[in-house]
């Protein structure tokens, strides 16, 4: 199972990755390699090897050759308050 796709994942991943990725991100439907050589200025090889890389690390997914992102985790939690409100008065 790959591990989560979050911020902190992303953040780790060498700046030609994170360029694909964001690139992708760019594709609402997602896209196929050639769609990405069109949209990013890099060699065929290593936007494969980028790609691959991504996967591993559960930022994106293939589906029959196109790839698309996987959404990244909110992982802040969301805010409660700490104190409860006090009872209406009526």
């Amino acid at each position: 199972m790959p591990p989560r796709a979050d911020a902190a994942t992303l953040n780790v991943q060498p700046r030609q990755r994170r360029d694909v990725y964001e690139g992708l991100a760019a594709l609402p439907t997602g896209g196929s390699v050639k769609d990405l050589l069109r949209e990013l200025e890099i060699p065929e090889a290593e936007l494969r090897e980028a790609l691959r890389k991504l996967d591993a690390a559960g930022l994106v997914r293939r589906m029959k050759g196109t790839w698309s992102v996987v959404p990244l985790d909110d992982t802040a939690e969301p805010e409660s308050p700490s104190v409860p409100e006090p009872p209406a008065e009526t």
